[in-house]
């Protein structure tokens, strides 16, 4: 029986593709995320995901406009605990919460949400790094 890969993504050098605001709710869309595939037993793949999206619930009204192409830093800081820099994919925050992204032509935008939702839309993929 195959055991499920787990799947861990990190915001730099990741690349947004768009936003919208769906109501009080902010969707981020990447193109691809730097991430790793970690199947119990073997040994980590670095590589990068397509089709991530994170939905920040009932998020406080923000200026969107410089989030989009290549993410140069970020930073999960859920009810004040120390700053992540990767997170599960899946996975669901149901507390406050705020994201801060740092694309690479603009500065820091720090978006403040109740809680937040990571997940592959349809169609997403895992794809190994080629790089040696």
């Amino acid at each position: 029986m195959d055991v499920p890969a787990e799947f861990e993504m990190e915001f730099a050098d990741s690349e947004i593709r768009q936003t919208l605001w769906r109501g009080d709710d902010l969707h981020v869309i990447f193109s691809a995320v730097s991430a790793t595939r970690q199947v119990p037993g073997d040994t980590p793949v670095n590589g990068f995901m397509q089709g991530v999206e994170l939905v920040l619930q009932r998020c406080t009204p923000a200026a969107t406009t410089t989030l989009f192409g290549r993410v140069r830093a970020g930073s999960l800081r859920v009810q004040g605990q120390s700053p992540q820099l990767r997170m599960s994919v899946p996975s669901r925050w149901e507390m406050p919460l705020s994201l801060e992204l740092e694309p690479a032509q603009s500065g820091v935008v720090v978006l403040q949400a109740q809680a937040m939702e990571c997940h592959l839309q349809t169609g997403g993929v895992f794809r190994e790094s080629l790089f040696c």
